[in-house]
């Protein structure tokens, strides 16, 4: 198993970075009618065709995937011939006649075809490897794309078309390769637990913000790109060597992807580019001329960045999260390059406002980017914010911000991860019920096997219970309040003594599992418990005598 496994992934790196650098040159070179390899194709025609092409069969996908028996795969071959029906009709002057527009709209068209089917199952085979494998195969690819797009480079037109079939008749034999191999054990959980059925709201929810800044980001490049053309600011884009920028963010992606060996989180690669983007985008009006194609160099090296972390996000959410790897690329390819379509235009209005009116192209610029970049980081930084309670900025205690969270979100749980009293009693009324999950809003999740630990748990509170329901809120607010617990360790705790895993508490708040164990670990300190078996007996003990008391309090008072 261990040869097999090891002849997997070279093949898949192999692979992978063969499709990577195939589609590069394909779309730097617009399918071989553009001679020189620049930072960006000029063949608007090209682009569009590619892009709406691309939204379209992305669209086609994800509905699919939504339907298809998880063992169906979409097929490669549509890829191997729209891409080398491409090529072949560049290189042989079948297009020549052809207006322009018409020409490049056709190649276009071709090579949207085919760089979606070779990503989406690529990052396929990729979420059916194990989560440590995956990451390492991914990044081996991606330094095998630059080297091959670096080499690229220097070739002349013809050299260009040969290398591009080459580096795609490679990658469609190692896809045959590990077809034929068996996957690995690990992936059993990725394809057992992958929903077929698009949940939107869940998806949003879990998926929005990522998504959310990668298409800004995407956008924001689009204006840049249209923008500048045929103005005297051209070379601030047309002046880029994508090697340098694709050999940056190649390394920062290395670094993510392998050293932090853990799911990236694109929102906080997207503030760490932010500030960056924010000040060059400042700049362009006063010294856009001397920056040059700096700017431009690092505008498209921040979205390589995004761009490439976010394949390893899709990986990594089909692993971690149950959903499968078509549905969340095809959302990635049809909004990116949605939205690259939306800047595109919005950069073509700014090249005729700024002729039309005489203003500054770079001051229209600087303004028609930075604003989509900002309100993008205000919804983000909300949105945590709301996720997270925000109980300090409203200036409440712990306590209270608990019981008013759950007391605004009573019969909606799933929905917010701070309501503890709320989901706490609809687990039990749940399990009282026949443990009907469709009812609790977890219906799209597989149902967790309870441990022993968690049923005898079960079976105490229900013989503790009074003739009235216990105040769980209540119980869990005055536990963590005794303890020292803080906002998040009291939601970790809450799910802690339902005997809820590390990894279920990671997927149910959207964080990292070393996150998660660090809250542990300061529960069971702070507890004086050492395990999730002790923390259980304590919370038992201290609501059996929560319920003593109010029993008692209410006999007085009667």
């Amino acid at each position: 198993m261990a040869e097999s496994i090891t002849k997997r992934g070279v093949c898949s790196a192999l692979g992978f970075g063969m499709s990577k650098a195939a589609t590069s040159v394909g779309y730097l070179t617009a399918m071989g009618s553009v001679i020189h390899n620049i930072g960006f194709v000029t063949e608007l025609w090209f682009m569009l065709a590619s892009e709406t092409a691309s939204i379209v069969l992305a669209c086609v996908i994800v509905a699919w995937a939504a339907k298809a028996p998880l063992s169906e795969t979409v097929p490669q071959w549509p890829a191997w011939v729209t891409f080398a029906a491409g090529f072949v009709l560049s290189a042989s002057g079948v297009l020549a006649n052809a207006p322009a527009a018409v020409g490049a709209a056709a190649l276009g068209a071709l090579y949207g075809v085919s760089s979606v089917v070779l990503s989406c199952t690529w990052l396929e085979e990729f979420a059916r490897q194990s989560s440590r494998e995956a990451p390492r195969h991914m990044v081996i690819g991606l330094f095998i794309q630059l080297v091959a797009v670096a080499a690229s480079a220097v070739f002349s037109q013809m050299a260009l078309v040969v290398s591009a079939l080459v580096f795609l008749a490679v990658s469609a034999a190692c896809f045959a390769v590990v077809n034929k191999e068996p996957a690995a054990d690990a992936i059993g959980f990725a394809q057992s637990e992958s929903r077929s059925r698009v949940d939107v709201r869940g998806f949003l929810h879990r998926f929005g913000n990522p998504f959310m800044c990668l298409f800004v980001l995407v956008g924001v490049v689009g204006i840049l790109h249209t923008s500048v053309l045929g103005s005297a600011s051209e070379h601030i884009v047309g002046d880029v060597s994508m090697a340098i920028p694709l050999g940056v963010a190649t390394l920062i992606t290395a670094v993510f992807a392998v050293v932090a060996m853990r799911l990236p989180d694109p929102t906080a690669v997207y503030k760490a580019c932010l500030p960056v983007m924010l000040v060059l985008l400042s700049l362009l009006p006063f010294v856009g001329q001397l920056l040059g194609s700096l700017a431009g160099t690092i505008m498209i090296a921040c979205n390589d960045v995004c761009g490439m972390l976010f394949l390893f996000y899709i990986v990594g959410a089909a692993h971690r999260h149950g959903w499968r790897s078509y549905v969340l690329s095809g959302v990635y390819l049809g909004g990116s390059n949605l939205f690259l379509c939306i800047g595109l235009a919005i950069g073509l209005g700014l090249g005729a406002a700024s002729a039309d009116y005489g203003v500054s192209l770079l001051t229209l610029l600087a303004f028609a980017a930075m604003y989509p970049l900002g309100i993008a980081f205000v919804v983000l930084m909300r949105r945590g914010k709301r996720r997270d309670g925000a109980a300090s900025g409203q200036g409440l205690s712990t306590e209270d911000a608990q019981v008013d969270e759950s007391s605004r979100t009573h019969g909606q749980v799933g929905e917010s991860a701070s309501s503890h009293g709320a989901v706490l009693i609809a687990q039990q009324s749940n399990s009282q019920a026949g443990q009907t999950s469709g009812q609790v809003g977890e219906s799209a999740r597989v149902p967790e096997r309870k441990s022993e630990s968690t049923q005898a748990h079960e079976r105490a509170l229900e013989g503790a219970q009074t003739p009235e329901r216990p105040d769980w809120p209540a119980i869990l607010a005055t536990f963590s309040k005794r303890y020292g617990l803080t906002r998040r360790e009291s939601e970790i705790c809450s799910y802690l003594v339902r005997g809820r895993s590390a990894r279920h508490i990671a997927e149910e708040l959207v964080i990292s599992e070393n996150t998660v164990w660090t809250h542990i670990k300061n529960v069971y300190a702070k507890t004086a418990t050492s395990g999730k078996d002790s923390l259980i007996e304590l919370f038992e003990s201290q609501a059996r005598e929560d319920a003593r008391s109010r029993s008692a309090g209410l006999a007085a008072h009667r």
